[in-house]
């Protein structure tokens, strides 16, 4: 059988653990706070800019067919930096202890498909480590390219600087996050507590399953009860009870 649940139905579970989702999403919040806080180590980057050009006859000049070929170069030189035969000689320089394999992946390379300019991007823990070697990445290619590949010239355009900025973590989008995931929880768990619970909790139910109702038994408080007939004759009884006694 399929049970079926309307808008008003979603919307009073909701209203029930309204006090429950709430502490859940605060939680989450805190939670990933705490940990961006004080468990994600932040990550500096440094840029050097580069422009290759390719071997050309002294006094040509420039064709765009020199600048497209440059262009379909780029992602060569991409592949060439991230090499062990810049990589060792860079860790060699900054006298680092990463492998070449870590360096790599500190290393990103950003270019821009209508320019001739890319740049060589580390980042590290360190902003100092980060320029560092980002300037002796960018001056070893500058060295070795023309032993690997016919080039005219390799300049570098701008050396990098260290940054007092970090690039992660996301403060404020981690806290985002952290609220919609204990916000999911907690409304997960609502829903999952109200289809778990099957207690007949009003006729509608009774009604549904095709049952007969036979009444109802209302709940009443402890000052209600008190103010009973029932109770009143209790009270009665007792202090009758306790005359008696006195008497013997």
């Amino acid at each position: 059988m399929i049970e079926e649940i309307s808008l008003s139905e979603i919307l009073a579970i909701l209203r029930r653990n309204l006090g429950k989702i709430i502490i859940w999403a605060l939680t989450g919040f805190i939670l990933l706070g705490v940990y961006t806080f004080f468990f994600v180590i932040p990550q500096y980057q440094s840029t050097s800019k580069i422009v290759v050009n390719q071997t050309q006859q002294t006094g040509q000049a420039i064709t765009n067919t020199d600048i497209q070929t440059n262009l379909n170069l780029i992602n060569t030189y991409q592949n060439i930096i991230k090499e062990p035969i810049i990589l060792e000689e860079v860790i060699e320089k900054t006298k680092s202890r990463l492998s070449t394999q870590e360096l790599s992946d500190k290393l990103s390379i950003q270019t821009d498909s209508t320019s001739l300019v890319f740049g060589v991007t580390v980042a590290d823990a360190n902003p100092y480590v980060a320029t560092d070697l980002a300037n002796a990445i960018a001056e070893t290619f500058q060295e070795k390219i023309g032993d690997i590949l016919e080039v005219e010239s390799v300049t570098i355009l701008s050396q990098a600087v260290p940054s007092d900025k970090p690039v992660s973590p996301n403060v404020p989008m981690n806290l985002v996050i952290g609220l919609i995931i204990g916000l999911m929880i907690g409304v997960g768990i609502a829903f999952l507590t109200e289809f778990l619970d099957k207690r007949v909790k009003d006729s509608k139910l009774i009604e549904d399953m095709g049952w007969t109702n036979l009444g109802a038994v209302l709940e009443m408080s402890h000052e209600e009860l008190k103010d009973t007939r029932m109770m009143k004759q209790v009270r009665v009884n007792m202090d009758n009870k306790s005359q008696l006694r006195r008497r013997v």
